[in-house]
Parts: C-alpha cells; sequence; structure tokens
C-alpha cells in the first residue's frame, strides 16, 4: 500500500513536472507570437528560425512567397466558407507561409504581422521584398563604399535577384542595384546566395 501511494505520488509528480513544461512553452510561444504581431515593418523584420519540412507539400515552413494578384482575399480561416479577413490590393507583396494544410490552404504572415489563410492557387513563387527602411540606398554593388544608384522609399515592393553576405540584389522599376539585407522584409536572414 505505501509503495502504491508512493507510485501514485511520483506519478503525480511527474505529471506536474510535464503540465509546467507544456505551460511554459506555451507561453513562450504566445510571447513569440506577440512578439511577431507587434509593431510595425521594422519589428517584423526578424529571421526565419525552426524550419520544418514535414509539411504537406513538402516545402520549408516557415518561408517566404508572394501574392499573384493585386487583389487577394485573405480569410479567417483555411477554406473559401470563412469569412474575409483581409483584402490586399498589392501584387507581388510578400508574405511569410507559416503553416499548410492538405488541402492547399496557406497561413501567412504578412510585413505588418498580420496572419490569415490564402488558397495556395493565390499565391506565387516569385521573390520579392519590401523596403522597410525609409531612404535606403541602392549600390551598384554589395559594398558600403559601392557608387550609390537611388534612395529608395519605405514601403516600395522589388523583385529579388539574389543576396550574399549580407546583401540582396533587386530590381524595382527603372532601378536595379545592391543594398543591406536588413533595410528589406521578405527575405530570410540565411538566404542562399545565388
Amino acid at each position: 500500500m505505501t509503495h502504491n501511494s508512493h507510485s501514485s505520488g511520483a506519478v503525480r509528480l511527474r505529471r506536474l513536472a510535464v503540465y509546467c513544461a507544456a505551460v511554459y512553452c506555451a507561453a513562450v510561444v504566445c510571447a513569440l507570437n506577440m512578439t511577431a504581431q507587434a509593431g510595425d515593418l521594422q519589428a517584423s523584420a526578424t529571421p526565419m528560425t525552426e524550419i520544418r519540412f514535414d509539411t504537406p507539400s513538402g516545402l520549408p515552413v516557415p518561408r517566404f512567397v508572394s501574392l499573384k494578384a493585386e487583389k487577394t482575399f485573405c480569410r479567417a480561416g483555411p477554406t473559401f466558407a470563412h469569412p474575409v479577413r483581409i483584402t490586399y490590393r498589392r501584387r507581388g507583396l510578400p508574405a511569410m507561409v507559416i503553416a499548410e494544410t492538405r488541402d492547399h490552404w496557406r497561413k501567412i504572415r504578412d510585413p505588418e504581422g498580420d496572419e490569415c489563410w490564402i488558397h495556395r492557387t493565390k499565391l506565387s513563387g516569385a521573390k520579392t521584398a519590401i523596403v522597410i527602411e525609409e531612404g535606403l540606398i541602392l549600390r551598384a554593388r554589395p559594398s558600403d563604399g559601392a557608387t550609390q544608384k537611388a534612395r529608395l522609399g519605405r514601403g516600395l515592393i522589388a523583385r529579388v535577384e539574389k543576396s550574399r553576405d549580407g546583401w540582396v540584389k533587386i530590381s524595382a522599376p527603372n532601378v536595379r542595384g545592391w543594398a543591406p539585407q536588413d533595410g528589406f522584409w521578405g527575405v530570410p536572414a540565411d538566404a542562399d546566395p545565388h
């Protein structure tokens, strides 16, 4: 009898430890989500972490994609029956896929930190980025000493051509060149050089 009550006490302690660990993890995840969603474009320009490949598509999550159309409906849940939560009106806007369903829905996070669901047919694999730093200097080469080609305005969407050593080569209407990677949202911190 004593052995059983000691054993059940140990089981209760183990369950309590597991519960406390789960609560702690949930609090950390909640805090990270709140941090990622709070603030403006600058605050949401954090590097992606914990990349998963165990997804229905086999593609990594999180990953960056872009919006295909000039007008895109993003819903409160992963079906067409869910209400439209956000209507985007910018073709090429970068978005981060943070979850997937087997029936081709993607949960995205936008540059402002908002999250909603979009059907995969509304997304493109085209690599784009949005400028998050007003007056971002575009240079001829990936170097602080290279010739200045232009100053980019905050909110400009550009096509990403390649990245190297903390620099991104972009093209936008009438301009092409290199700028520091941290001046954009939509380029992973560990982007592969091409």
